[in-house]
């Protein structure tokens, strides 16, 4: 049997039966500290390990202080703080492509060069197309950005219908409004008008995709991802919370402020009335106290109390006249 044909049926084989070959491009934990952790299921999470290989699909979410870096042959993907991506993988007969969906913080990838895209960045706000570059991604609640250092990444907003070359130097920005700005140390890239598109991923606390029908929301592996209130996944030494993971929500978020407005009203001896008002803001009890003087035969004192509730203590205070 000629050699290229004995060479096609071992590929097909390995193909078919799911066996990794060497091109199958697991990534690897070069390094990871305690506020690092995974998931395939979307409820249970796992500690990420130095030297432990990172399942297909699955998710990967930092704390604070959380770091990570991930490693495939002369690729890297190095995952910061408050981070919340996934990578996927799909393999050919004679191909490799890789899927690297971010919903939330900061990562740095160095990717391999090849003649064609083969690496494809999905955030709620942009989308990047890769040929093989270093660059950086930052996904924030109301924004993604895309920084180059080597090489050129094709950015596009998704209902703005804009796209843009992006070499090394230079930096795009696309916002909720699905507006892009450019910019350069030698000069911002051109952007030109494209098909508008649908975003994949949710924002983190948006209820669908941005240009998707609500509830048509997707996620590595085909999961829902609707909203997002953080759950704290991840230790350092005990002492702080991790990160928060995004499945299947209702919209969420991470800190509420309460505003109440409180009033006082009283009535002083010696026929006078006093009004007092007070404002509490904060979280919790908010107390408004009012003293008002009469004018008559005497002086009087008196005291309303008004309470509202927020998020913490606030208290006010408030001085009334009366006639």
């Amino acid at each position: 049997m000629p050699m290229f044909i004995r060479s096609l049926l071992v590929l097909a084989a390995v193909s078919v039966l799911g066996v990794a070959p060497a091109v199958a491009g697991e990534w690897l934990v070069d390094k990871a500290n305690q506020q690092v952790q995974y998931t395939v299921d979307k409820r249970t999470w796992q500690p990420v390990t130095t030297g432990m290989t990172i399942p297909n699909k699955a998710w990967i979410s930092t704390g604070p202080r959380g770091r990570a870096v991930l490693t495939r042959g002369v690729e890297t993907i190095s995952i910061q703080p408050q981070t919340l991506a996934a990578v996927i993988t799909t393999n050919g007969l004679f191909s490799r492509k890789t899927e690297v969906v971010q919903q939330k913080g900061e990562l740095a990838l160095d990717i391999e060069k090849r003649g064609r895209p083969h690496t494809y960045v999905h955030t709620p706000f942009l989308a990047a197309v890769v040929k093989g570059t270093s660059f950086s991604v930052t996904v924030t609640p109301t924004d993604a950005s895309v920084s180059v250092d080597e090489g050129l990444v094709e950015v596009s907003s998704f209902t703005g219908g804009q796209s843009t070359d992006v070499g090394p130097g230079q930096s795009a920005r696309v916002d909720q409004s699905q507006t892009m700005s450019v910019s350069g140390l030698a000069g911002a890239p051109a952007v030109e008008s494209v098909s508008p598109t649908a975003a994949s991923v949710a924002a983190v606390g948006a209820s669908a995709p941005i240009g998707a029908e609500p509830g048509g929301s997707q996620s590595a592996g085909g999961g829902g991802t609707s909203g997002g209130q953080e759950s704290g996944s991840g230790n350092d030494s005990g002492n702080d919370s991790g990160s928060g993971s995004v499945f299947d929500t209702a919209q969420g978020s991470e800190s509420g402020t309460g505003n109440t407005a409180d009033s006082g009203n009283a009535d002083g001896t010696g026929g006078g009335k006093g009004n007092g008002n007070g404002k509490g803001n904060g979280n919790g009890n908010g107390n408004g106290k009012g003293n008002g003087n009469g004018n008559g035969p005497g002086n009087g004192n008196g005291h309303g109390h008004g309470n509202g509730k927020g998020n913490g203590h606030g208290h006010g205070h408030g001085n009334g006249n009366g006639n």
